[in-house]
């Protein structure tokens, strides 16, 4: 066995020196360009190249720059809005129901607020369908209208609307009533109080203040007294009574009125109260309370 150890001990220091041997009869080559290869990348999954062509590494991907995010929308508040309740209301073309209605909103439909009237601000102007319009506020819900300016354009109101008046009818000229009797007292004449013999006198003129003539005249006091003919004798028609004889007749209150003559009045004169008996008047009365002595003239009647 020990000769087997020394046989393959020579064997190994041989094949050592023929090896170095060679090495030092080898000539060093000279250093050559060598071509830097081209890569064509491969997408991911791509079968690999084949016929002898160089297999490209993949390489890492490059990522794209971030773009950077816009800024934040700046908030902005409500739009103001109109929400009709849960009538049908109209819609009116200016702020007022003095202007004219140009359509109607039903309940629950929503409009946007443009603005609102000046003053109060009860009426909200609206982009009704296009064109502008007109809601009373207190009939609708509005949301922010805080923010709600005065309308810019608010459109005059309409002239009002002439109201027909009627023609007043014209009255019928009104009758003057029909005279209670065939003569009127249209004067009192004129009086003055004293202290002596009360007297009285007067006329009886016609329409054309002519002297009336054969009527009679009645004075009364204390009941029928006296009655006298006016004309009778006289062409002025003008007629007198002294009732008291020389005394005023202080306190009594004398009436003189027109009366028809009775049968057996004397033309020149009077007739006495004895026998003129009750006579109806066919005038009115003048009255009076004498104070004391009174003397009244141009007492008048007046056939109607």
């Amino acid at each position: 066995m020990r000769w087997l150890h020394s046989l393959t001990f020579l064997f190994a220091v041989l094949l050592l020196a023929a090896c170095g041997s060679r090495n030092t009869s080898v000539e060093p080559a000279l250093p050559t360009n060598t071509p830097v290869p081209t890569f064509t990348s491969t997408p991911v999954g791509a079968a690999a190249g084949t016929g002898g062509g160089q297999v490209s590494t993949p390489q890492p991907q490059t990522q794209p720059a971030a773009t950077p995010a816009p800024p934040a929308a700046t908030a902005t508040p409500d739009m103001p809005m109109a929400t009709i309740g849960n009538v049908i209301i109209n819609v009116r073309g200016g702020p007022g129901t003095n202007y004219n209605v140009i359509g109607t909103a039903a309940p629950g439909q929503r409009f946007e607020i443009t603005g609102k009237n000046p003053g109060l601000g009860d009426w909200w102007q609206i982009n009704y369908n296009g064109q502008t319009g007109w809601l009373y506020g207190p009939l609708v819900t509005a949301t922010s209208p805080q923010i709600v300016q005065i309308a810019q354009v608010i459109p005059a109101p309409p002239p009002p609307t002439a109201t027909s008046i009627p023609p007043t009818p014209v009255p019928a000229p009104t009758q003057p009533p029909a005279p209670r009797f065939p003569y009127s007292l249209v004067s009192e004449g004129n009086c003055n109080a004293h202290s002596s013999i009360s007297f009285f006198s007067g006329y009886v003129r016609d329409g054309n203040n002519n002297p009336v003539n054969e009527v009679c005249v009645h004075i009364a006091f204390h009941g029928p007294r006296n009655t006298k003919c006016t004309g009778c004798g006289d062409s002025a028609g003008k007629w007198g009574f002294t009732p008291f004889g020389q005394g005023t007749g202080s306190g009594t209150t004398v009436e003189i009125y027109i009366v028809n003559c009775p049968p057996g009045v004397p033309r020149d004169r009077g007739l006495s109260g004895s026998n003129s008996g009750a006579l109806s008047p066919i005038s009115e009365k003048w009255i009076k309370t004498l104070p004391s002595g009174l003397t009244c003239e141009d007492i008048t009647f007046r056939k109607n």
